[in-house]
């Protein structure tokens, strides 16, 4: 039987595109995951807290531990992930469909990542979804056949961009923070998608935590919720610790592997990489940590 669409099958056309309609099942095949990439959306409830970093630091670790990784930087009228890597944007989905690139100018080396940006024009802003929706799935198809995993990095909140990546992502990743905006904003984002698809599959990594213990218990807390209004759980996958190695990170534009080749929150970024990969049946999933 297949599932309820997060987002509606339309009816736009797009010269040059194939219309592809929001109906695929692949995040109910998570636990059969042995052929095709692995498409994971990294998601939150609000800006702020750090999703672009674990989206560009978790796709350089899964491509350290020997995964090949597309990173699609969908959310529009941005390119973060561009910066945080600092690449200079070539060609963008929204040229594309404007006809001011080809498809073969979208993937750009980034270090390894093959990098994808939906537009980096805060004109693109309001851009026709139907149109967006129509050219992403195209790229995703396009990406399939090459790639282990596809990291797909969406807006905050519940928009027409995060809703068609969690439409394709076998798993949407909670990006939780310690505070109490953060926690209630990303739960009624998977309030909202259980309404639509009970079974849809979520897991979590804590940013900016002090400690392993204040991770955790951040995790099991947002699970207490979920399981006492939406009987739910997500799994923990790990965490980036609060840490001026991040802040110089971002601020140097350069991933943690980049500036901080021996800092031991390369540990935690390896953690969440090898669950992830675990998730995916690509190697046996590592369970020295608890999953909450």
């Amino acid at each position: 039987m297949a599932k309820r669409c997060l987002t509606a099958c339309t009816g736009s056309t797009l010269p040059g595109l194939l219309k592809m309609c929001l109906k695929t099942d692949i995040h109910m095949r998570m636990n059969n995951q042995t052929e095709g990439p692995f498409v994971l959306s990294v998601i939150s409830g609000k800006g702020g807290v750090g999703k672009s970093m674990t989206s560009v630091n978790l796709s350089e670790m899964l491509t350290l531990i020997g995964f090949s990784v597309a990173l699609i930087d969908a959310d529009i009228g941005l390119s973060n992930c561009a910066t945080l890597l600092n690449e200079q944007v070539h060609g963008s989905v929204a040229g594309w469909i404007r006809g001011e690139n080809g498809l073969e100018d979208l993937p750009q080396d980034a270090g390894g990542i093959t990098l994808i940006t939906g537009s980096d024009d805060p004109a693109h802003h309001t851009f026709d979804p139907d149109l967006m929706v129509d050219a992403l799935d195209q790229i995703v198809s396009h990406l399939s056949a090459d790639y282990d995993f596809i990291i797909i990095d969406t807006p905050a909140g519940a928009g027409e961009m995060t809703l068609w990546a969690l439409d394709r992502a076998h798993v949407g990743t909670i990006i939780l923070v310690d505070e109490p905006t953060a926690i209630s904003d990303i739960y009624r984002l998977c309030k909202y998608v259980y309404s639509i698809d009970p079974g849809f599959n979520f897991a979590a990594v804590v940013n900016f935590a002090d400690d392993e213990e204040s991770a955790e218990s951040t995790c099991k807390r947002f699970n207490h919720i979920l399981d006492y209004f939406l009987k739910k759980q997500v799994n923990y996958l790990g965490f980036i610790p609060a840490s001026i190695a991040v802040k110089n990170s971002v601020k140097d534009q350069q991933t943690l592997l980049q500036s901080n080749p021996g800092d031991p929150i390369l540990d935690e970024l390896r953690f969440i990489a090898e669950n992830v990969a675990g998730m995916a049946g690509k190697v046996p999933q590592r369970a020295e940590k608890p999953v909450l």
